[in-house]
């Protein structure tokens, strides 16, 4: 074996490298707060950063962090001074200042000092306070426009329901002379959007996001200055609300009212300060160009009105608001990553045909297949007339907003209907077919697809006219487009919508199999799409909501993907808000929303564990476990209390969609499970408890809670105790009831629940045996898939297995979606079969993410990018990859918490195999090469042939 070391570029981030003090150009880069770059509404500041060096080994042996108020974007009156602090780390640092004054813009400065004792140049970034505390909204009250038609329970027949259209409020201010600057304070009881002088606020999209009903507002702080008036003579301050997460299906209508609220904070010249609270002198109406907007309903839009209501003297008829106090919770500033377009994403058509009839139906048996009439190429214009419909396919299934620029005469309405798939063979019923082939099939989306999840727009007949809709989002690949007059579309759009901003993206990586560079591409799709306020299940049905196993068992993959940090610190509020009162369990969805919202669920209430814990060790940053604990504690004493055992006359998701026996969703014993399954669900539910308390003890430890580790080992001890005294037979394996499922196996082995090396052995032939009588697919569901590949490859010792898993292409497996046409995860491994067509229409999305845990292990295993528990955050990491020819090559980057890691190996011609990793500065790595010893490498780059 030969090695050869390059410096080149050890940790330099593209396009960073610049000449600084040092002469080998090191320097800082990578600042964030709170894991954002230059955001607002931050609370509680924790800083990171990143050392860039040419030089191999180069590290930090000391930082000096200084905070101070932005004084035209430089430092100016510093208000903490960290000193000289005697520390490599540079992730997760918390920021130990006084007090920030609230609505505020601060500029952070950070120093670095190397092994050499040189201090690097400083470098700079920013951030702005939100509303820090509940006094801060003095004289702001919550408004409401009188007489919105109000749906309180979910009892209201369905004929009886309406979504009703947006409230819109205004208020003319004059906020003298002399004005320094403005920040703007937002929130709302629904969807809302804010402008001032008619120009919209921020860039965020479906504020405030979706959290619990009652417990939970975010707020929005925006820095209006720029907005406002040049010329004196008052400014107008706006919003509109619609239902959103507040008062619509999506939440049982729990909410009664849309409102808004709202706190102008202008500071002047001379240094004084006046705040404009929104009141009862605003005024309002159910009014504006949105006549509906429903987050499952979809939105109807009419362009012969205007928004001149947001402009001065455009609001004459508008009457006198309330004020109400429907809303109890606590208003708190925007945590995490909010809502985004991402331009960037943007899809035009690849296909799109019209067609006006339909061939081959019998009336019984099929549907028949639409009569096309005419196609278009991308790019082309296209038209429509009464009676046709337009089929257009934009190559890829995601969250999305529909944007067009079209023309037609006043009052023709335009209808567009998404959907993930189309229906085909000849419109077969027995398939499952909605429709003719060639048609787009709506079906899955259950109560929606007939009147809802739709787009309706109304021309004002101003010639071009563009449109996307603001107040819902849909899951599509496909859209049908009817009119009820002749419409001609110049430009037609899909532009994603999701909590991943562009700037958040961490990972890639690719391999020599282009089947499995889709599968990859479908994972990320798919965290695009339901990454969305909350990581929800799936974006297109009557569901969307945050389902807590779903949740944990993707958080490493999605880690790969992009900064979840504070996407999920956001959303474990959630599950705090949501924590069942009486038991302490959590949900089995969060925020607690029309259902899910029982506890005691084995793998989904876990994510209170799971999802802090992976958080930790991916970015280094300790704060959401601080911020959790109590909540995490208490869940660990209702397991304590149940060893996570199924509670009397209460059922399980178990392995969720799993092809093995004892899993509800394939079961055919109907509401009356066999004690046999209970018993199982039983062992499952402790393997939890067990995994549960190792890793509380281990986070007890990193936040120096030293009675609580003490307790959680113990914790650890008893459950394992508990398992092996229940769970383990005679013969020292796994109960006779289920030690032949895959998923117990892979938790008996993952765990190491059996003491006799004997069973151990046994347990993995019996393992790679079933494996091997099902054809090499694997049989898991949810939870057994989340470990089945790491599993495999570690404690079982069977990597070829796992490669073999994962380039299977029967069903079950990865690659049959693949094959199938997917580009996103199926929610089942079975969502459509060509020989049979489509899945069971109550359950069946074609764009979920919790099989795309695979994906961690591909990063993981096949480029060999892990991070190491003793030194979370990748300040200390492993690069292990385990190759296999049969991919022929793998080639990853990831930008970690302190820089980009980058591994890449091939096969040559010759049979060699070449790797080359990029180890960045002010890290160090263990480094494993295949049969090889393990090496503890430092800053650089470096090739290695055998």
């Amino acid at each position: 074996m030969r090695i050869c070391l390059t410096v080149c570029a050890a940790a330099a981030l593209a396009g960073c490298v610049s000449s600084m003090i040092n002469t080998d150009a090191s320097k800082t880069v990578g600042l964030q707060t709170c894991r954002l770059v230059s955001p607002s509404d931050i609370a509680k500041p924790v800083f990171s950063w990143k050392m860039s060096s040419m030089r191999q080994g180069a590290r930090q042996t000391a930082y000096r962090i200084k905070v101070g108020t932005a004084e035209e974007s430089k430092l100016g009156t510093v208000v903490w001074d960290s000193q000289s602090v005697a520390d490599d780390r540079s992730a997760g640092v918390e920021y130990g200042g006084p007090a920030l004054k609230s609505a505020t813009k601060y500029v952070w400065e950070v120093s670095v000092r190397d092994e050499k004792g040189v201090w690097l140049q400083p470098a700079k970034g920013t951030f702005t306070t939100g509303l820090l505390a509940a006094e801060e909204w003095r004289g702001s009250e919550w408004i409401a426009v009188p007489g919105q038609d109000i749906i309180s329970s979910n009892n209201v027949p369905k004929n009886e329901r309406s979504v009703p259209g947006t409230s819109c409020f205004v208020k003319a201010l004059d906020l003298g002379p002399d004005v320094k600057e403005a920040y703007w304070t937002v929130t709302g009881q629904g969807v809302f959007e804010a402008y001032v002088n008619g120009a919209r606020v921020g860039d965020d999209f479906l504020k405030p996001g979706f959290t619990h009903v009652f417990k939970t507002r975010h707020a929005f702080t925006y820095d209006v200055t720029d907005l406002l008036g040049k010329k004196g003579g008052g400014d107008v301050f706006s919003a509109m609300v619609s239902a959103g997460w507040w008062r619509d299906k999506i939440v049982h209508y729990r909410g009664r009212e849309s409102a808004f609220r709202a706190q102008l904070i202008v500071r002047y010249a001379d240094g004084s300060e006046k705040r404009f609270g929104t009141d009862g002198t605003w005024l309002g109406t159910i009014a504006g160009p949105v006549k509906r907007a429903s987050i499952f309903e979809g939105e109807e839009f009419d362009a012969r009105e205007t928004m001149r209501w947001t402009q001065k003297g455009g609001y004459d008829a508008f009457k006198a608001v309330k004020t109400i106090d429907e809303f109890k919770g606590e208003i708190v500033p925007m945590e995490g990553s909010p809502i985004r377009l991402r331009e960037d994403l943007a899809m035009q058509p690849t296909t799109a045909y019209v067609w006006q009839g339909v061939e081959g139906a019998d009336g019984t048996s099929k549907f028949g297949k639409v009569k096309v009439s005419r196609s278009y190429k991308p790019g082309q214009k296209m038209t429509l007339s009464p009676g046709e419909t337009l089929v257009v396919d934009f190559g890829q299934n995601a969250a999305a907003e529909p944007r067009f620029t079209a023309s037609a005469a006043a009052g023709t309405t335009i209808t567009l209907l998404p959907a993930e798939m189309l229906n085909d063979e000849g419109g077969l019923k027995s398939r499952g077919n909605d429709g003719p082939e060639g048609s787009t099939y709506r079906v899955n989306l259950r109560g929606i697809h007939k009147d809802g999840a739709r787009t309706i727009y109304t021309f004002a007949g101003a010639g071009d006219e563009t449109y996307m809709p603001r107040f819902t989002f849909f899951g599509y690949r496909y859209l049908s487009i009817t009119a009820t007059d002749k419409v001609t579309i110049g430009k037609l759009e899909s532009v994603p919508v999701t909590s991943i901003a562009k700037e958040l993206e961490l990972g890639s990586i690719t391999t020599g199999e282009k089947d499995v560079n889709r599968l990859i591409s479908n994972v990320k799709w798919g965290q695009y799409s339901n990454y969305l306020s909350v990581p929800t299940d799936c974006p297109q049905r009557n569901e969307r909501l945050g389902w807590t196993a779903d949740t944990q068992v993707f958080t490493e993959a999605a880690s790969c993907n992009a900064d979840v940090y504070g996407f999920l610190y956001k959303w474990m509020r959630d599950m705090r808000d949501s924590q069942l009162e009486d038991t302490g369990s959590y949900p089995s969805v969060a925020p607690v929303a029309q259902y899910g919202n029982e506890g005691d669920r084995f793998g989904w209430a876990d994510a209170g564990i799971i999802v802090p814990h992976t958080l930790w060790r991916r970015f280094g940053d300790a704060s959401i476990v601080k911020e959790n604990w109590t909540s995490m504690k208490r869940y660990m004493a209702r397991l304590a209390e149940t060893k996570h055992a199924t509670p009397p006359g209460k059922g399980q998701y178990a392995d969720w969609l799993s092809y093995e026996k004892y899993q509800p969703c394939n079961a055919t014993w109907g509401r009356t499970p066999p004690k046999e399954a209970f018993e199982y669900w039983d062992y499952l539910g402790a393997c939890y408890w067990l995994w549960d308390a190792r890793m509380m003890a281990e986070l007890a430890a990193v936040i120096g809670e030293k009675n609580d580790e003490k307790f959680f080992r113990d914790t650890a001890e008893k459950a394992l105790a508990h398992i092996r005294s229940t769970y383990v037979a005679e013969d020292r394996l796994l109960s006779k009831t289920f030690r032949d499922l895959q998923t117990a196996c892979l938790f008996a082995l993952k765990l190491g629940l059996l003491e006799d090396a004997r069973a151990v052995a046994a347990t993995k032939a019996i393992l790679l045996q079933n494996i091997k009588e099902h054809g090499d697919c694997l049989q898991t569901g949810f939870l057994g898939t989340s470990i089945l590949m790491n599993t495999l490859t570690y404690e079982a010792g069977a990597p070829e297995v796992a490669y073999t898993l994962l380039l299977q292409h029967k069903n079950p497996s990865w690659l049959y979606s693949v094959d199938q046409g997917a580009t996103t995860i199926w929610e089942r491994w079975n969502s459509y079969v060509k020989e049979t067509g489509f899945g069971p229409v109550g359950m069946n999305s074609f764009n979920h993410y919790a099989y795309g845990a695979v994906l961690a292990w591909m990063y993981g295993t096949m480029a060999g990018i892990q991070e190491d528990p003793a030194a979370p955050g990748f300040k200390h990491f492993i690069l292990a990859p385990i190759p296999d020819k049969r991919v022929g090559h793998v080639s990853a980057e990831y930008d970690s918490a302190y820089g980009v890691i980058r591994s890449s190996w091939a096969y040559g011609k010759d049979g060699r195999w070449t790797w080359t990793f990029t180890i960045p500065a002010n890290t160090t790595a263990s480094v494993t090469v295949p049969g090889g010893e393990t090496k503890t490498y430092v800053s650089g780059t470096y090739t290695i042939t055998r």
